[in-house]
């Protein structure tokens, strides 16, 4: 099974997304979303293309927040898998680990960085796919992740050619 992992898109409607992503959104079995669609337009479009596993996030409108979990669980192919939005970063992701653990999953996708992270603790994988629309400090991003014989094989996705931005100004 292939799958298609984003967070923290921060758009209204599908076609805001970059042509990458809505590309890859037609050749994925399902989507994994970390949270953050900020709107409940873009969470409805993506559920009529495909199956939807997600989160809401702190920037989510209230009607998403009252329809989307703040954790889940599911399975595919015999691999438990685990969302959240925000995760506790006190230790390098390592609490991500924990998380992990507590949630009884294998791989636990999250979000509210944006930025991709990707880290193994023993047998758990921790991922985070970036934002495809408002990376901070790299690329925008997102993550395929095929799913067979109850291994996991994760692919990073430059969604888009923008390097994350800061506003600098130089003061001459």
């Amino acid at each position: 099974m292939k799958l298609l992992c984003l967070s923290d898109t921060h758009c209204e409607k599908l076609e805001d997304l970059p042509k990458k992503v809505v590309r890859l959104m037609e050749e994925v079995d399902a989507v994994i979303h970390a949270g953050d669609f900020t709107s409940l337009s873009l969470y409805e479009e993506m559920e009529r293309k495909k199956e939807v596993f997600a989160v809401y996030g702190n920037s989510d409108e209230e009607e998403l927040k009252k329809l989307l979990p703040e954790e889940t669980t599911f399975e595919v192919e015999g691999v438990r898998f685990g969302v959240v939005h925000k995760g506790n970063y006190l230790n390098e992701f390592y609490d991500l680990g924990y998380k992990a653990k507590e949630l009884g999953v294998k791989v636990l996708v999250f979000g509210h960085i944006h930025r991709f992270v990707l880290q193994q603790f023993g047998d758990i994988i921790v991922l985070c796919p970036g934002s495809p629309t408002k990376p901070r400090l790299s690329v925008a991003s997102c993550a395929i992740l095929n799913v067979e014989n109850r291994k996991v094989e994760v692919e990073f996705v430059i969604a888009d050619e923008i390097a994350c931005g800061m506003d600098v100004r130089l003061e001459t």
